[in-house]
C-alpha cells in the first residue's frame, strides 16, 4: 500500500511541477548550432517573458540570468557600443554555462 501512495504522490507533485523542457531544448539547439544566436535571442527572450507559472526559485535564476544575457545580444557587430553587448560566441557560452548550471540543479 505504501508504494502506491508513494507513487500517487510522485504523480501528483509531477503535475504541479511545470514542463520546462522547452527551455532546455532551446538552449540545446542554440548550443548545438541548429539555431543561431538571433533565432535564440528571440526564442528565448519571448518564451520567459510570456512565463507566468511558477517555478521553483533555482531555477528561475538561472533562467532569469540568462534572459538577462540575451538581452544584452547585439547581432551586428558596428551595433555593440556598450562593454556589456555580446556577441554570438559570448552569449553562446552563456548558454553553455546556463546549461551546465541547470544540471548540476537536476535538471536534464
Amino acid at each position: 500500500m505504501s508504494k502506491i501512495l508513494a507513487r500517487v504522490n510522485a504523480m501528483r507533485i509531477a503535475q504541479r511541477t511545470p514542463d520546462t523542457s522547452g527551455y532546455f531544448r532551446l538552449i540545446d539547439d542554440f548550443i548545438a548550432g541548429r539555431m543561431t544566436a538571433p533565432e535564440f535571442q528571440k526564442s528565448f527572450l519571448i518564451a520567459l517573458k510570456f512565463e507566468n507559472r511558477g517555478l521553483d526559485d533555482r531555477l528561475f535564476d538561472v533562467l532569469q540570468r540568462l534572459f538577462e544575457d540575451t538581452d544584452d545580444y547585439v547581432a551586428y557587430p558596428e551595433l555593440r557600443t556598450d562593454p556589456e553587448d555580446l556577441d554570438d560566441e559570448q552569449l553562446r557560452e552563456c548558454a553553455i554555462r546556463a546549461r551546465r548550471e541547470l544540471r548540476d540543479l537536476g535538471y536534464e
